[in-house]
């Protein structure tokens, strides 16, 4: 909404009749002006908050999902792999050595 205010300054000799007469706005306008910050505050709180919401609503599912796939496909990636070991070894003695400390 477009609002146009006319206001006509008078000059003559009097300095003090030159003074333009204060504007005065209505109760609506001042309430109004005085809401908005807080208002516009508030907004962008609840937005925050509103969004925050919305995006654990779809992360948390996506990451459990996520984890369940991950493991399943561990799993199947420990079973496919060969579970042997080669070694190589020799047998210098079989009988304790008694001189040894500790024995």
């Amino acid at each position: 909404m477009l609002k146009i205010y006319r206001k006509v300054v008078v000059i003559n000799q009097n300095p003090d009749q030159a003074q333009l007469p204060p504007a005065t706005k209505p109760l609506s306008q001042r309430l109004t002006e005085l809401l908005a910050i807080p208002a516009m505050i508030a907004g962008a709180i609840v937005g925050t908050l509103v969004f925050s919401a919305l995006f654990a609503i779809l992360l948390i599912p996506l990451s459990i999902l996520g984890f369940k796939f991950w493991r399943a496909w561990r799993t199947a990636q420990r079973q496919q792999a060969e579970q042997t070991l080669d070694a190589e070894y020799t047998v210098v003695s079989t009988e304790r050595d008694e001189n040894r400390p500790g024995h």
